[in-house]
């Protein structure tokens, strides 16, 4: 390597060493609370998101739910793994995609497990980096014959980012 070729690389590593950069987020966990679609029969559930992000606007969402029914009797339970294009807009992040899962519905006596799609919009609030505020829609598309009707949900939860 020549001298000045040498020099200039120096340079630039010094250079980009003394600017200042924004801290890198991975991703975030969240839990939360949702209310299923039709309301009728269908109590308050709950879950939880593990999202590992990747050049600041793709991230992969693993996911599970559980939504019991009002009278105790049934329930769903849905595993989602979900890819969400998602573009930073200082601390919010609006983020939209498509995920891929298994569901299990227990009606009584009767159970049934098969696969699931969905349409995911949502938006993220980071708060002092470390806390992440995060709201969601996920519009169901659920495969066979489902005993409880399950078309859409809405959920709120509470994070951290790391």
């Amino acid at each position: 390597m020549r001298l000045r070729h040498r020099i200039a690389l120096a340079a630039l590593v010094a250079a980009t060493a003394t600017v200042p950069g924004t801290p890198a987020r991975a991703g975030d966990v969240v839990v939360f609370a949702a209310q299923a679609y039709p309301d009728e029969g269908w109590s308050l559930g709950y879950g939880a998101a593990l999202g590992s992000t990747w050049f600041r606007v793709l991230t992969f969402e693993g996911e599970f739910a559980r939504l019991p029914g009002e009278n105790h009797e049934g329930s769903v339970t849905t595993f989602t793994g979900s890819a969400l294009l998602g573009p930073p807009i200082g601390a919010l992040v609006p983020y939209g995609g498509l995920g891929v899962g298994v569901y299990r519905v227990s009606l009584g006596e009767a159970s049934e497990t098969a696969t699931l799609s969905c349409l995911v919009l949502g938006l993220k609030l980071r708060v002092k980096e470390l806390l992440v505020l995060k709201a969601e829609y996920r519009n169901y598309n659920l495969s066979g014959e489902p005993l409880i009707p399950l078309d859409y949900r809405l959920s709120a939860g509470a994070g951290i980012a790391f």
